[in-house]
């Protein structure tokens, strides 16, 4: 008669990953939608553990009008705030933002 083998457990006090730092979070700005991504930490395969994604059009006329139209950029900035909150929440130790070309090429938001 076969035993059966011991099941290991793990320790309950032994964190399930390994500690890379405080969660690093991703901030993309796009054309279409504003994203956050926070992440278990700097290491060579984080994990995702938020993910959050508004939609707020702020390059719809950037290629007709070179602006950004000004509901965009109010939705985009309601967006960035609360994912501020999020950060600070979740006690992200870095953030890092990055901007689709829209954004950067646009002269302004229209008044």
């Amino acid at each position: 008669m076969k035993r059966a083998r011991p099941m290991i457990r793990a320790k309950p006090d032994a964190p399930a990953r390994l500690d890379d730092g405080p969660p690093v979070a991703v901030v993309d700005i796009g054309s279409n939608s504003v994203r956050l991504v926070v992440y278990e930490g700097l290491s060579r395969s984080p994990a995702a553990l938020f993910n959050e994604k508004a939609l707020c059009g702020l390059g719809r006329e950037v290629q007709s009008t070179g602006l950004l139209a000004p509901d965009a950029v109010a939705k985009a900035l309601t967006s960035l705030r609360r994912f501020r909150a999020l950060c600070r929440i979740q006690k992200v130790g870095r953030v890092y933002a990055i901007a689709t070309a829209a954004c950067r090429d646009a002269t302004s938001c229209r008044p």
